[in-house]
């Protein structure tokens, strides 16, 4: 009998632990955001290691190995960019003339051009590194289309295995403030 005197209890202590489960909602739809750094988004800068590298690329300028920190270029590459202000910018490229194509064409003069502008021509009278630093003028820019950027050499290096037409290797470009 005294068995009887707890089955309520039991009962009350059973109901008082249940509680219902709580709703499951998927998660919420995933966007990219409107303004800041994208995946396969132009940019101001872009350095040829750059998994998104290719979407920059108008033309002359050679595919690479994946994450190779340099690209072959031909006689004109070119290259594009979107910029958010166009005030106070300089346009910088770091390249190089690889020592093994300076003896058959000596030295070279690369060209740079801003939206088909002359900024500025470059003498290379060595092989090795260079760094390109110039302001452009706000005016040659934009903000609603692309801004291209080229560099024309005036002598490219014909290789000797393929015939391939050569002008120099590229490493990065771009507008920084």
């Amino acid at each position: 009998m005294r068995f009887l005197r707890f089955v309520p209890l039991c009962g009350w202590l059973l109901l008082a632990g249940c509680s219902s489960t709580p709703d499951t909602y998927a998660p919420p739809i995933q966007r990219e955001p409107l303004y800041g750094p994208q995946g396969g988004a132009l940019g101001h800068f872009v350095n040829m290691s750059a998994p998104n590298a290719d979407v920059y690329i108008v033309g002359g300028i050679l595919p690479g190995e994946p994450g190779s920190p340099w690209r072959w270029t031909g006689k004109r590459p070119e290259l594009r960019f979107h910029l958010p202000v166009t005030s106070n910018l300089r346009f910088v490229m770091d390249f190089s003339v690889p020592e093994t194509t300076f003896p058959q064409r000596g030295p070279v003069t690369v060209s740079v051009f801003i939206n088909g502008r002359l900024l500025d021509k470059v003498r290379c009278a060595k092989h090795g590194e260079v760094h390109f630093e110039k302001a452009v003028p706000a005016d040659w820019l934009r903000t609603d289309a692309s801004t291209i950027a080229a560099a024309e050499i005036d002598k490219v290096w014909v290789a000797p295995g393929d015939g391939a037409q050569l002008g120099f290797i590229l490493i990065r470009a771009g507008f920084v403030q």
